[in-house]
């Protein structure tokens, strides 16, 4: 575990681990071939939550998502593996987490900074503007537990656990097709400026991320200039660092926090339920955290 990276949680302790976003490369590696075994064929759904706190301490600059997944059998995610494996005479085990659908939401926020303009002290302001969006993706899967040594030297099974990344590469759909997100046109509108007035110019490339809202602009004005670059979602942090925790029995949920960031200062709150029902119960909610002790950064 980074040193960096804090994670609570209420009634069951969670654990977060180092884990790269999913992909079909990562969610391959764990393929063995296994005797054939009887299928369940009710879906499982997985409704998250998450809420982040992208510029601490001031706890009003959120950005919020509702994400939905379904677990899915690797027989049908990967099916050419799968069919090797039948060749062998066994199936390919394990549970991956497609992607159903997904939204977010940021707030719009306003902050100063210190600046110097010609050798004099001046300010920098920069901002965002509230927008939502529906370009969200996910992807993730399930663990087999797996065998630890406790502190009296046993040897005990573990929970099982999960991953789930933000991501904008491949991703696998409910329907079991693949997307490729980067394979994909892009559009991405810049800001409007109006004749006869100062316009804003544009700083940094724009690209494909994780959560693309409809306003993806950031605004800065200095020393009598403005422009603007890409706003970066804090969403990405679960990109680089997947979230990991426990699998819960269907009908409960879990919850827990993750602190990230320069100096560990922003936060990330999530929730999640496992249930048989495709209907996300909080969907575009965005309500006063369940567990308030949750709702702060140490």
């Amino acid at each position: 575990m980074k040193k960096t990276t804090m994670i609570a949680a209420h009634g069951i302790k969670a654990s977060l681990f180092f884990c790269l976003v999913v992909s079909v490369i990562s969610m391959t590696a764990m393929v063995h071939v296994a005797p054939a075994r009887a299928d369940n064929t009710q879906k499982i759904y997985w409704h998250f939550i998450f809420k982040a706190f992208v510029h601490m301490p001031d706890r009003n600059a959120v950005e919020w998502a509702w994400v939905t997944m379904v677990e899915m059998p690797k027989e049908k995610a990967f099916p050419a593996e799968a069919q090797t494996a039948r060749r062998y005479g066994g199936t390919l085990q394990g549970t991956v987490l497609a992607f159903v659908r997904g939204t977010a939401w940021r707030s719009s926020h306003r902050y100063e900074l210190d600046d110097r303009c010609s050798g004099h002290p001046s300010t920098k302001i920069i901002s965002w503007e509230e927008s939502d969006s529906d370009s969200v993706f996910c992807a993730g899967q399930l663990y087999e537990p797996s065998p630890y040594r406790d502190g009296t030297g046993r040897v005990t099974l573990g929970r099982q656990m999960f991953s789930l990344g933000f991501t904008n590469r491949k991703v696998l759909h409910e329907d079991g097709r693949w997307e490729d997100l980067k394979g994909q046109a892009q559009v991405f509108v810049g800001a409007i400026n109006v004749e006869g007035r100062s316009g804003e110019r544009t700083k940094g490339r724009f690209h494909l991320q994780e959560v693309n809202y409809r306003d993806n602009l950031k605004h800065y004005k200095s020393c009598g200039k403005s422009w603007f670059e890409q706003y970066l979602t804090g969403f990405r942090h679960f990109a680089v660092e997947s979230l990991r925790d426990i699998v819960i029995d269907v009908g409960q949920s879990n919850w827990g926090a993750v602190n990230y960031g320069f100096q560990n200062r922003n936060q990330i709150l999530y929730n999640y339920q496992r249930s048989t029902s495709r209907e996300h119960p909080h969907w575009k909610v965005r309500h006063e955290w369940l567990y308030p002790i949750m709702d702060r950064t140490e």
